[in-house]
């Protein structure tokens, strides 16, 4: 996998590139997310038809973690005019509500709210400057400043996505959690601000690492790095970490005109075998950081 120049991890949710949308010289419908555990996600119609649904297989506009919305609940279709949509319910089981209203086929006025299982969304119309605005929102939203990696709360559901789709495939999955060595000593002898450089700079690098391999990285916290890997199993993860800490320690970083030489600790845990959902996989990866860390740092451990 390539590391694209500039990684998407918005609340918005394409169906396809994000450039297609340029130059359209129009409004762009989409569904803003108002109620729900996507709360604050958009939807944007970019296709002329588009399903939603609770599962990636079978439809383009996933929303997870609603239990009532069923696997394709309803399609959104482009009717005559450009500005002109209507939803059309797939036999739910819990229905489609427009208003008030349960609807087979409805047109769609700018500012109707739908229900859909629990999730309560608004379709709208934003035009060239509303959506750069968002874009911007999403990147200050979801972005860590500091290293260009994910924040966690985007972290955790792409890893929630990515556990549950490892379940249903029987698929080995990794889970990685990593500290920096010495970053206290940096910050004591040099000062914060060749410490949060040298943050940054092993940020860039574990996140391509991982981004590489087909996963997410993160900033947990401070100095403390988590990530991902999907179809990784136990060989491939020791290999993977190996060449993340020699990314680390086999090249000092220039910050603010000083050299410094930091390590990390790393400690992962691989599903099944370690644990079956995120508390249990992130817990034995970070009881592996201990043993990583009691081993003299500057390792990897399981």
């Amino acid at each position: 996998m390539t590391v694209p120049d500039n990684p998407d991890y918005s609340r918005t949710v394409y169906n396809v590139a994000p450039a297609r949308l340029e130059g359209q010289g129009r409004r762009l419908p989409v569904l803003v997310v108002l109620r729900g555990n996507q709360v604050g996600r958009r939807y944007l119609l970019n296709e002329n038809v588009l399903v939603l649904g609770r599962r990636a297989d079978r439809s383009q506009l996933v929303v997870a973690g609603d239990a009532l919305i069923s696997s394709q609940h309803c399609r959104f279709e482009r009717a005559a005019g450009a500005d002109q949509w209507r939803v059309v319910d797939l036999q739910s089981t819990n229905g489609t509500v427009v208003g008030v209203d349960r609807v087979t086929t409805r047109m769609l006025q700018d500012g109707d709210r739908l229900l859909i299982g629990e999730t309560v969304m608004k379709f709208t119309f934003h035009d060239e400057l509303e959506e750069e605005f968002h874009r911007q929102v999403d990147h200050l939203m979801n972005v860590d400043d500091l290293t260009g990696l994910p924040v966690q709360r985007v972290f955790q559901a792409k890893l929630h996505d990515a556990l549950l789709a490892a379940r249903r495939h029987g698929d080995p999955m990794t889970v990685f959690m990593m500290d920096m060595d010495g970053l206290k000593k940096i910050n004591d002898a040099f000062g914060h601000l060749v410490g949060a450089a040298s943050i940054a700079t092993v940020g860039k690098r574990l996140g391509a690492l991982i981004a590489r391999a087909g996963g997410m990285a993160s900033r947990f916290g401070g100095d403390e790095f988590s990530a991902f890997v999907p179809r990784a199993d136990r060989a491939l993860t020791q290999e993977l970490g190996e060449a993340m800490r020699r990314a680390v320690a086999d090249e000092p970083i220039l910050a603010c005109d000083i050299t410094v030489a930091p390590t990390i600790s790393i400690g992962f845990a691989v599903h099944p075998d370690d644990g079956v959902n995120v508390e249990q996989l992130t817990r034995a990866a970070d009881e592996a950081l201990y043993r990583a860390k009691a081993a003299g740092r500057n390792c990897v451990r399981a």
